[in-house]
């Protein structure tokens, strides 16, 4: 799972792993990936950023579907149009971030 390799791999206590990424809180619990497992972030800190960071990447991949960007918002300037704001509005709606 990428998801918990981007959301971990910058974190300053991270060490690295060998074989798949935990994938529920009793995986992670016994997860050899810190340099000091005293200093681990939580499962449900963990866990949290990992469904921001889906939502991102979907969000990511439908904004670059839409096409260019600053060309819809030039045309939208130019011919009193909300066409980017609508784009961007439904892909917000399509990928909601997690409360």
């Amino acid at each position: 799972m990428a998801t918990f390799d981007n959301v971990v791999s910058t974190l300053a206590n991270f060490k690295g792993y060998t074989g798949d990424p935990p994938t529920t809180e009793a995986e992670y619990n016994v997860f050899d990936c810190w340099e000091d497992a005293s200093s681990a972030p939580s499962w449900d800190s963990v866990s949290a950023d990992m469904a921001l960071e889906e939502v991102r990447a979907k969000r990511q991949t439908a904004y670059d579907s839409v096409g260019n960007q600053l060309d819809m918002i030039y045309k939208d300037n130019l011919n009193g149009t909300t066409t980017h704001k609508a784009s961007v509005e439904a892909v917000k709606a399509k990928y909601p971030k997690p409360e």
